[in-house]
C-alpha cells in the first residue's frame, strides 16, 4: 500500500501520523518545529478509501480508453 511522507523531511508514515497544512503534510515532530502548538489544530489526513481508489483508477482507464480510441482513428486515417 502506498505509504504518503512528510513534505519537509521526505520520510514515509502512516497516514494517520500525518497532518495536513496548506495541501502539504508533516509530521508531528517537523509539523511541531514549524508551526508550533498550532500544528495540533490541523486536522489530520483522510486515510485513502477504496471508493477513492476504484474512482481514480476508472478515470485513468477512460483516458487511457479515448487515447487509444484517438489513436487509431489517426492511424486509420493515415493509413488511407
Amino acid at each position: 500500500m502506498f505509504k504518503p511522507s512528510c513534505y519537509s523531511c521526505r520520510k514515509k508514515f502512516e497516514p494517520s501520523a500525518l497532518r495536513v497544512s496548506y495541501s502539504k503534510n508533516y509530521c508531528e515532530s517537523c509539523g511541531v518545529g514549524l508551526f508550533g502548538e498550532e500544528y495540533f489544530s490541523f486536522p489530520p489526513k483522510p486515510a485513502p478509501t477504496i471508493r477513492r481508489n476504484l474512482a481514480v483508477h476508472g478515470a485513468v482507464l477512460l483516458l487511457a480508453g479515448a487515447f487509444f480510441l484517438f489513436w487509431l482513428s489517426v492511424s486509420v486515417v493515415e493509413f488511407f
